[in-house]
């Protein structure tokens, strides 16, 4: 299992738990955006954000900055990443995001470099930004939309947000019935089927899983997967060896991170006493388990393949 994250898009890295949250109070600090740089007269509409911010934008946003890879993501399959004029480093998919040119990192981006840029729009997520940048950003006049996804529902929503806002409304619909149509899919094969009880690590060291109120517990569900860390109220509670055996999962699940070694958990004290490790039920899954864009369901079809290849045929 890997003993920490590759990079910090997702929601288990210990710096983004706290930032997530901290967002989620966007709506009552952030301040209200009134006019667009690109100018007074250039058509404007007025939209909510995800934090309940009144953001007034250009109808058609033509030079769009992305802060996060699930921004990204978003934008390049509604057709509009050739609209994007600059992303974050962690932003790697698809190929043509990496050669965009950066604005930074996630939790860092440059101002000078956004601000150079003059976008008509910059999309942040509760997904990792952090809260203190997206509010500098705003300060200096820049028109800053905040998306929320902090569940699937929020995802779908999410989706059609970003379409609104950047002016391909039917595409954001479009994406969204096929991500619901794909889903049923998924759930029609796995029809009749118990639950699979797992442990999804989403740190190793020190040991974290999600919790409650993350959207990894609601995409395991829609594979027929109960987390047993869903109980916890915390986010991202820390979980002992001995925790982990007295529940005896079914399945460990972990998340790929490029350049960190897997333990073979078979030859580690304890965790091979797992009934899930004895029958060689442990699955690395793609990363975007914990991608709050519409490429989570390429995650949900992954994780039920793995676990009922018979059900897929």
């Amino acid at each position: 299992m890997p003993s920490k994250p590759r990079h910090s898009s997702s929601f288990p890295q210990r710096a983004s738990f706290a930032l997530f949250m901290l967002l989620a109070a966007c709506s009552r600090t952030l301040p209200t955006s009134h006019e667009t740089r690109s100018g007074a007269s250039a058509p404007t509409v007025a939209y909510t954000d995800g934090t309940g911010r009144r953001v007034v934008l250009p109808r058609r946003p033509l030079r769009i900055i992305s802060l996060a890879p699930s921004v990204t993501e978003t934008a390049y399959l509604l057709g509009a990443g050739d609209r994007l004029i600059g992303v974050t480093i962690q932003c790697d998919w698809p190929e043509d995001a990496k050669r965009k040119p950066k604005i930074g990192s996630l939790l860092d981006p440059s101002y000078e470099t956004i601000l150079a840029a003059q976008p008509d729009l910059v999309i942040a997520s509760t997904a990792g930004n952090d809260r203190a940048a997206v509010y500098k950003l705003a300060e200096l006049g820049l028109p800053v939309f905040v998306t929320a996804p902090r569940s699937v529902e929020g995802i779908f929503e999410t989706t059609r947000q970003i379409g609104r806002i950047m002016d391909c409304a039917a595409e954001g619909e479009r994406l969204v019935a096929e991500m619901k149509a794909r889903l049923q899919e998924v759930q029609r094969r796995l029809a009749g089927l118990p639950p699979t009880r797992a442990f999804l690590i989403t740190w190793f060291d020190p040991l974290l899983a999600p919790g409650r109120k993350t959207f990894e517990n609601d995409v395991l569900n829609l594979a027929n997967v109960v987390s047993i860390s869903a109980g916890s109220d915390e986010y991202y509670p820390r979980y002992s060896l001995e925790q982990v055996l007295a529940q005896n999962p079914d399945a460990i699940l972990t998340v790929f991170h490029a350049g960190k070694p897997l333990p073979d958990l078979r030859q580690m004290p304890g965790w091979r006493d797992l009934k899930a490790v004895k029958q060689r039920r442990a699955y690395v899954l793609s990363e975007v388990l914990q991608h709050p864009s519409p490429r989570f369901v390429d995650a949900v079809e992954e994780l039920a393949r793995k676990l009922h290849p018979e059900r897929f045929q």
